[in-house]
């Protein structure tokens, strides 16, 4: 697209696709799909097991404590804000010496523009709604017209919006090197937009070429300014001679369009959305199923597709054991083969499929609760499963929620966040609710965990 004379269209095509690329993941779209295939269930007493409430299938499970030491992301995350800091004032720094040079210097108006009379002997340059010219070149009238028209070109079509935009995505995202292409390719396109504004202007591209060659040793030195020679390279000069037809701009438009289009189901989150599956026959014969529970061969069966999802680790000479979650067609068959299972069976097995959880209770904080949520450094806030800041708590009310769940993080986990607050704090509004308890009663669905009756009992032995 650079290679194109559509600089207008560029413009937008390079601020929407910064835009895009960090909005998109955030998009998510729900495709419903048909019903997984059924599995088998045999009809046989079931001995459940009792477990907590609080207690989620999606949870990991840890068998030990882990030792409260810093990760290395915590120092990854405070290399990348300190270089995050060095930009924002580097940033700040600019803006501050604009605004002394506008302060200090005398300011004129000129072709409704407004020029700030600099002693540098800089070539111009300009920064918001202010040209910023040497104060001798202007008293002399030694400033051509076409270097006034090229800064006005500039202002007029708010180049500066761009430029503050870039720098600021720039401080935070230093670290992505596309975001370092973006930055040149956005600033080289204003220079073609302004160089298309003097020459429709002048209708004399040669002799506004000989200008640029003629100005070029001299520079501003100020990174946020838009300035008369920056980036003077062979690209404006073939992009001043350069024409595209109205078709060919068109089609090359419609195309970025489509690509746009179809990245946004590339790079989108895409859930897809099924019934739970019935549980029906599979192929078990009479011998899988015993007179007091499974046979040997269907227990192995359960063991073998458990540890498929069982991740073990250790730190510091202690086991340390996380259950993934397992696929739909596995779930359904460790839950036939665990309630086919005898109760002596089921206690074996360190891994159980748990009865479906009744929905958590309806809880709505008090006054003084809610209140006390606001504070940034306590709690860290969670409205409808979305992190969210805890200033947000101030467009609700106490009675805007019907469950609260309060959970503390050891220092461990307080480290990966940078100790930023002690609790996490998870919401519901009202009509959340309403929808995750209407889901929660439909799905009847077992569900893989620790076999807390067992543990239950070894407990009260000891």
């Amino acid at each position: 697209m650079e290679k194109e004379k559509m600089p207008f269209f560029n413009r937008f095509y390079l601020l929407f696709g910064l835009l895009f690329s960090g909005l998109v993941p955030l998009i998510t779209y729900e495709v419903p799909v048909e019903t997984l295939p059924a599995i088998v269930e045999n009809t046989q007493t079931l001995s459940p097991i009792n477990l907590s409430e609080s207690f989620t299938p999606n949870n990991p499970v840890s068998v030990s404590a882990v030792t409260d030491t810093l990760s290395w992301s915590m120092y990854m995350w405070v290399i990348y804000s300190l270089i995050t800091l060095v930009f924002l004032i580097r940033f700040s720094k600019n803006l501050y010496s604009f605004w002394q040079m506008i302060r200090t210097n005398p300011v004129v108006e000129n072709c409704a523009m407004n020029l700030v009379l600099i002693p540098q002997n800089n070539t111009p340059y300009s920064f918001g709604k202010y040209v910023f010219v040497s104060r001798q070149a202007f008293e002399q009238d030694d400033i051509e017209p076409e270097i006034l028209q090229h800064e006005q070109a500039h202002i007029r079509q708010r180049h500066t919006l761009d430029v503050l935009f870039i720098e600021l995505v720039l401080a935070f995202c230093w670290w992505n090197p596309s975001v370092w292409l973006y930055r040149r390719a956005i600033r080289l396109n204003h220079e073609f937009l302004a160089d298309d504004w003097v020459i429709k202007t002048h209708q004399n591209p040669p002799a506004y070429q000989y200008l640029l060659l003629h100005k070029i040793s001299r520079h501003s030195g100020m990174t946020l300014a838009s300035s008369f020679n920056y980036l003077l390279t062979k690209k404006r000069f073939k992009m001043m001679n350069k024409f595209t037809s109205r078709k060919r701009a068109y089609l090359l438009q419609t195309i970025a369009l489509c690509v746009f289009s179809a990245l946004v189901f590339v790079f989108s989150d895409i859930s897809l959305a099924q019934n739970a599956p019935k549980v029906v026959p599979q192929s078990t014969t009479e011998a899988d199923f015993v007179k007091d529970g499974v046979s040997q061969a269907m227990v192995e069966e359960y063991e073998k597709i458990v540890d498929k999802y069982l991740i073990r680790g250790g730190k510091d000479g202690k086991e340390i054991y996380r259950l993934d979650r397992p696929s739909e067609p596995d779930r359904a068959r460790l839950e036939v083969i665990f309630r086919a299972m005898s109760k002596e069976q089921q206690l074996k097995q360190n891994w159980a499929m748990n009865p479906p959880l009744s929905p958590l209770p309806r809880i709505t904080p008090t006054e003084k609760e809610f209140e006390a949520y606001k504070n940034a450094k306590v709690y860290g806030v969670w409205i409808d499963e979305k992190k969210v800041p805890n200033t947000v708590l101030n467009k609700y009310k106490a009675s805007d929620f019907s469950q609260v769940f309060l959970s503390k993080l050891y220092k461990n986990a307080q480290a990966t966040i940078g100790f930023k607050y002690k609790f996490q704090l998870d919401l519901m509004t009202n009509d959340y609710y309403e929808k995750y308890r209407d889901e929660r009663l439909a799905d009847k669905r077992y569900w893989l965990g620790s076999n807390r009756e067992k543990f239950r009992l070894e407990n009260q032995k000891k």
